[in-house]
């Protein structure tokens, strides 16, 4: 039995009591089951037309060997394969070179003809090193290489829609009639015509390294009210399964009208698209994949994970991503579940050509769909989250606090750049961020949205005490958010610098002093005046840990607090945690490993972190308490400055060692930093913290650098 799928039975059993109502037949569709054909990772691969006008003259759906290889393997930095990686590829495509669709269209001029079929099948089919040729070559290399040299990993190919509207779709019999496809009969023949044509060309390309598997129907959603339709899908189903062993699945979007009926239309499995990723407005959050996932976990269905390029552009997008990752654990679905990946066009093998932004995540999606990601080991400290806090204006431009466009929260910094030689806004440590010692931090980050329909331009300069200055220059992809990373090594080294701002030297990462937001009136950046907004400031680090966002509600209380999540008092993402801490002797609330993190080795950790907010006039106190697998315990008391967020940082050190815990709190003891099982958050009632009940705010708890 393989790991993932000894997994997925421990995994759903504890996934039981996550998700709520459960029926005691609910389970996602497993993975690696005969029903689904073994498949566990069902991959994407789409190979229709893309423009290369649109993509600097590249045909970005050709799908050469190279491009398969960090797929068929895991492969380092070096692009050097490591282990073996997806197993299982679904070919599809949306439209031919002549642009008419596979899906269905209204517009019987945009609908698929016989010609476009033809089109792709010759496509998919090629005897060019592209497309199944490759994957096969790819497959062979990397089994060969890694010492598995009977592998053949499994091929999935879509079935186009058969649009109603056609008249004219081509002669797929032979008798000199083109098809007519106003007739369910006739709908059924050209589909029929597709899979005999796949299942023979398939045969006779005999691939050493592949093996169909089956078919999976392309339109994402199901008009139940059209009678032929339900009809062509079920005998579709049914001559697929009258070919042999073959299985047919569905990946239905998130709102498709009967995809939880999907076993009534004789699919095998289907997989439910959360789409919260690919939403371009601000109208999803992290608990999209909640809610997905538990009704894929009612629904017997599979779990898609997506992404796009946006992943390589903008933080925003990146932590949407990772809410897949993170949803995966806290819903079981990345062990208990069949999976399929939406990339876009090439998406995995375009975050390995990134080797900082884009590979980073490539590891940690192959830790996913091996079952071994733990948490996301990038965590962010705030400089600023623009909430209400902007720079000040200056003669040159003008910023206000905006609800227009943001990334976190619900609202950013907007700067009107006025017309002049150089317009510029400056933030000053003390005034606009905290925090002067940059140095234990690996990057600085600041989200920009470019409103304009062009390329847009800015520079981030910082500067240190003694007026030293890095100047990073950044482009801003049209119409979205950007996010602009300025490494923390380059401004010690005075590296990283551009030729359209000349002037940067090293400067003291330990003494930063102020940034400054640069436009000026030169071919480098856009006419003047122009509007950008700001967002989410931060200093991040690398190697951290992410131990509960609380962006879904996993915290855990007793009857002496009540929680409640809130969007109004945030400090990172798009919720926190809100503590109503009632009249008791002890009002607590907890975090507990497995169910609120999963990371309980702290011990290449400097610091325990959680950013606590105090909305009352006066200081107040809150105790926190660890506790070990031993149940050994050590307590701390923290003070909270009134009406802002607090860092509350506790170092690991200290409860290696049982030192400098808060007199008469509790029992302190030395504890097993490898093994922490339990963090408590409390109130008492005593003249040590403020009269009960009281409230405050949780977010973004985390492992990571002892700050100054």
């Amino acid at each position: 039995m393989k790991r993932k799928q000894f997994i997925a039975i421990v995994v759903v059993l504890a996934v039981m009591l996550t998700l709520k109502p459960m029926e005691a037949e609910a389970a996602y569709f497993p993975p690696g089951s005969s029903q689904g054909g073994g498949i566990e990772d069902l991959v994407l691969i789409y190979n229709g037309y893309y423009n290369p006008a649109n993509y600097g003259g590249e045909d970005i759906s050709a799908w050469p060997r190279e491009q398969f290889k960090p797929y068929t393997a895991f492969v380092d930095r070096l692009g050097q394969r490591q282990e073996i990686f997806f197993r299982d590829y679904l070919f599809l495509g949306l439209q031919g070179a002549n642009g008419r669709s596979f899906h269905r269209e209204a517009d019987a001029s945009k609908a698929g003809l016989k010609s476009d079929w033809q089109w792709y099948l010759d496509r998919t089919f090629t005897t060019n090193m592209q497309q199944l040729n490759a994957l096969n070559e790819e497959t062979k290399a990397a089994a060969t290489e890694l010492g598995q040299p009977n592998l053949k990993n499994n091929v999935v190919i879509m079935v186009p829609f058969a649009n109603e509207n056609v008249t004219n779709f081509g002669d797929v019999d032979g008798d000199g009639v083109s098809e007519n496809l106003t007739t369910l009969a006739n709908r059924e023949k050209v589909t029929r015509w597709y899979i005999d044509q796949v299942l023979s060309r398939f045969s006779q390309a005999n691939y050493s390294h592949l093996q169909l598997k089956g078919f999976y129907w392309l339109k994402e959603d199901m008009d139940t009210t059209k009678a032929d339709e339900v009809n062509l899908v079920k005998n579709t189903a049914n001559y697929i399964h009258s070919k042999g062993n073959y299985i047919f699945c569905w990946i239905p979007w998130s709102q498709a009208y009967a995809a939880t009926q999907w076993a009534s239309f004789n699919f095998d499995f289907a997989i439910l698209q959360p789409n919260h990723f690919v939403n371009r407005s601000n109208t999803t959050t992290p608990e999209t994949i909640k809610n997905s996932a538990n009704k894929s976990y009612h629904a017997g269905m599979g779990v898609e994970i997506e992404f796009d390029g946006q992943i390589l552009r903008s933080d925003k997008y990146r932590e949407r991503f990772y809410d897949y990752l993170n949803g995966g654990l806290e819903f079981g679905f990345m062990n208990g579940s069949i999976l399929a990946y939406y990339q876009d066009a090439r998406g995995v093998y375009d975050l390995t050509q990134q080797p900082e932004i884009g590979y980073p995540i490539y590891e940690d999606l192959y830790r996913f769909a091996k079952g071994n990601y733990v948490t996301d080991k990038q965590v962010s400290t705030m400089l600023n989250t623009f909430e209400s806090l902007p720079f000040p204006t200056s003669p040159s431009a003008a910023t206000s606090i905006s609800t227009e466009q943001y990334v976190q929260g619900q609202k950013a910094m907007k700067i009107n750049f006025g017309n002049y030689a150089t317009s510029v806004i400056t933030g000053s440590r003390g005034a606009d961020f905290s925090k002067q010692d940059w140095s234990k931090y690996d990057s600085f980050r600041i989200d920009v949205y470019n409103p304009q329909t062009v390329t847009g331009y800015v520079t981030v300069l910082i500067g240190d005490q003694s007026g030293k200055q890095h100047y990073k220059y950044a482009p801003l992809h049209r119409s979205s958010w950007n996010t602009v990373r300025i490494s923390i090594e380059d401004l010690a080294a005075g590296t990283g610098g551009s030729s359209q701002e000349p002037g940067t030297v090293p400067i003291d990462v330990t003494r930063i002093d102020y940034i400054k937001l640069v436009q000026r009136s030169n071919a480098n950046y856009l006419p003047l005046p122009n509007t950008y907004y700001f967002d989410n400031m931060r200093l991040v680090q690398d190697d951290g840990a992410r131990l509960n966002d609380l962006e879904w509600q996993t915290f855990g209380g007793n009857n002496s607090v009540t929680l409640s999540k809130t969007a109004a008092t945030i400090r990172e993402q798009n919720t926190a945690m809100q503590v109503h801490y009632g009249l008791y002797n002890v009002a607590q609330a907890w975090i507990e490993a497995p169910t609120h993190f999963k990371l309980k080795d702290w011990s290449n950790q400097e610091a325990f972190k959680v950013d606590v907010y105090n909305p009352n006039s006066t200081v107040m106190n809150l105790g926190l308490k660890f506790t070990d697998s031993n149940n050994q315990t050590y307590y701390r008391r923290v003070a909270l400055q009134p009406n802002q967020w607090n860092t509350v940082q506790i170092p690991i050190a200290h409860l290696a060692a049982g030192m400098n815990a808060t007199v008469g709190e509790g029992t302190s003891s030395a504890l097993a930093i490898n093994s922490l099982q339990r963090v408590d958050f409390y109130q008492r009632n005593n003249s040590n913290y403020a009269p009960l009940p009281n409230h405050l705010f949780f977010d973004n708890i985390r492992l990571g650098v002892l700050e100054p």
